[in-house]
Order: structure tokens, then sequence, then C-alpha cells
């Protein structure tokens, strides 16, 4: 059982904040559809690692500051990081030249 549970705590301080920066640069380097896709997962895994976060830093696990480091790092490097475009508004026809999006 001591097995198990070091194995889990190495994937929640190694592998989440490394599936998370995969999940950043996939939504980064890819193009149309696939990249929809990719934000979109982008979105799921940032919604799950901030729910770790919060946990980590509740229960003052060793591993809060990792975690913290990496949610910090997602949010400001889906900001900082320029996407892929195609030469092409990532907008809907109808919506490029609204004034909300104009800009």
């Amino acid at each position: 059982m001591s097995q198990f549970l070091f194995v889990a705590s190495a994937v929640s301080a190694l592998g989440l904040p490394l599936i998370a920066m995969v999940a950043l640069l996939l939504a980064k380097l890819s193009t149309g559809v696939a990249a929809r896709r990719a934000e979109r997962r982008f979105l799921a895994v940032l919604v799950v690692l901030t729910l770790v976060t919060a946990h980590t830093v509740m229960t003052q696990n060793a591993a809060w500051l990792i975690h913290t480091t990496t949610l910090g790092l997602m949010i400001v490097g889906s900001l900082w990081i320029p996407g892929q475009t195609a030469g092409e508004s990532s907008l809907g026809t109808e919506d490029a030249n609204h004034p909300f999006f104009a800009g």
C-alpha cells in the first residue's frame, strides 16, 4: 500500500504539472479545428489543476508550491505565448466585424 501512495504522490507532484504544460503547448501550437479541441482540453486541464491546487494548499501538501507555480505558468503562458494563426481570423465571419472584437 505504501508503494501506491508513493506513486500517487509522485504523479500528483510531477505528472499533473507535466500534463498541464503539454496541454498549454498543444493549445498554442495547434491550428484550425485541432486548435479548438486543444483549447477545450487546455481549459479542462486548467480547471482540474485549479481544483488540485486548491486541495493541496488547503491540506498543506508538500506539492503546493509546484501546483501553484504550474497554475500561474498556465495562466500567464496562455496570455503571453502567441498562438498559431493561419492568416485568417479565429473568429467566425459574422463575428469578425463586430465592434466588440475589433482591435
